[in-house]
């Protein structure tokens, strides 16, 4: 029995179910020969590439490690070859011939407790890491909301205020009352009046003339 090591990469942005369905298949193509055996598999995370692939500048590490013949190899390269998600993977044969092949199993099953066990440890710190990130950041907007109070107020009451109240007033107070005392009352008053007063001087003018001449008669 030989022992295995299976490095592949998966693209960063796969979701966890599909990273899932990848790990499966990988197990299912090892395993379905029937001698072969998976031992570990292990989370190296997201890392920078060497170089671009696909677009990607990121991609998302895994190890598996197991017990074959050597069969199974080319059926699995072929399965993650054909796989959309997976950008790279490399295969090489860390042990040629494992002798006892139960104390490996075992030693392989101690070591995939204590990479879960680090694997846990991650992700507790990485997510008080990123509450206090956001607690820090909600302090931040809060002191910027501090700073900025009653500054939104005071540009309502004092811009909106007048151009409610004193500009409507004005605009009523001022353009109608003159529109209707003043351009409309002249306009019968004047009229009026000039033919009053030229009619009430003609009037006079002839009574005086005709009194003078029989005067004079």
């Amino acid at each position: 029995m030989r022992e295995y090591e299976l490095i592949y990469v998966i693209q960063p942005d796969a979701t966890p179910e599909r990273e899932q369905e990848i790990h499966s298949r990988a197990d299912e193509f090892i395993e379905g020969s029937g001698s072969a055996r998976v031992l570990l598999r292990d989370d190296w995370g997201k890392r920078k590439l060497a170089y671009e692939i696909r677009k990607f500048q990121k991609g998302h590490y895994f190890q598996l490690n197991f017990l074959g013949e050597g069969s199974e190899i080319s059926e699995l390269e072929r399965g993650l070859r054909l796989d959309p998600d997976v950008l790279r993977f490399l295969s090489v044969q860390v042990d040629d011939s494992v002798k006892d092949v139960e104390a490996r199993i075992s030693e392989a099953a101690e070591q995939a407790a204590e990479l879960a066990r680090r694997q846990e440890e991650r992700a507790r710190l990485e997510a008080e890491r990123e509450q206090e990130r956001a607690r820090m950041e909600a302090e931040r907007q809060a002191g910027l909301e501090k700073e900025d109070g009653g500054a939104p107020e005071l540009a309502v009451s004092e811009d909106e205020r007048p151009g409610v109240s004193e500009g409507k007033e004005l605009a009523v107070g001022e353009d109608k009352g003159p529109a209707v005392g003043e351009d409309e009352k002249p306009a019968v008053s004047e009229d009026e009046k000039l033919e009053v007063s030229q009619g009430e001087k003609l009037a006079v003018a002839e009574d005086e003339k005709l009194e003078v001449d029989e005067d004079e008669k």
